[in-house]
């Protein structure tokens, strides 16, 4: 199991909003993460990330535990993060900010080429648009953009926090087919946080529901009917 969240308990200050989460992710699979707002997904986000801490439980990735790791050394394990609302440099270029990846990835020459050209195989708009700053980018522009400079680390893991928020249908189709291919090459594996219930249905292997930072239903993505979408995710 490349990653497993075990009885995590963790909040904010006297807040306790996980109460004894544990999901597991596969090597090379895309696990759905649901549930409506305010049920603790985004806070489960940042503890695997290591921006909550555990009041108690384990997180284990890639066989090490790392609940006590700091952020940075748990992002260099190859933890990938692509947050709610995309994040990119608006005053930088689209090859700028795709460069900044490859910086801090130390990737150089032939291997720097090879990985922008799997990130443009993804996202052609990209290349088309290299020299344009990304603040001027559609908000489905920006999401491939913040997808593709995340891809460019290799992580291990992906994790997608809500990426076709706001986002136009066509590009919606463009991320998930994306997910698809990242799936498909069984380069990594994904964290998919969605409101859009098909395209979790479609991009995913498996779920989890959270419902008051209890997990509630998990199982294959085959499972999760419309009943289940009506009592936990309908708002």
């Amino acid at each position: 199991m490349l990653l497993s969240v075990r009885n995590v308990y963790a909040g904010y200050d006297e807040s306790m909003i996980l109460k004894g989460v544990s999901i597991d992710v596969p090597e090379k699979k895309a696990v759905a993460l649901l549930g409506r707002n305010g049920v603790g997904k985004t806070t489960l986000l940042n503890t695997i990330l290591g921006l909550v801490g555990t009041n108690s439980g384990t997180i284990e990735f890639a066989g090490d535990s790392i609940e006590r790791m700091p952020s940075d050394r748990r992002a260099r394990m190859g933890i990938g993060y692509v947050p709610q609302g995309r994040d990119i440099f608006p005053g930088l270029t689209v090859w700028e900010n795709l460069n900044v990846s490859l910086r801090v990835a130390g990737a150089k020459g032939a291997e720097a080429e090879s990985r922008l050209q799997s990130v443009y195989e993804l996202f052609p708009v990209l290349k088309d648009m290299l020299k344009r700053k990304g603040g001027v980018l559609s908000g489905g522009q920006q999401q491939q953009l913040a997808i593709g400079r995340a891809l460019l680390l290799k992580p291990k893991i992906l994790i997608l926090d809500e990426p076709t928020e706001g986002i136009q249908p066509s590009i919606i189709d463009q991320i998930e087919d994306a997910i698809y291919a990242i799936r498909k090459k069984g380069e990594m594996s994904v964290i998919l946080v969605e409101q859009y219930i098909d395209f979790a249905r479609n991009a995913c292997d498996s779920f989890y529901i959270l419902e008051r930072g209890s997990v509630v239903q998990k199982g294959d993505i085959s499972l999760l009917d419309d009943d289940m979408v009506a009592k936990y995710l309908t708002v």
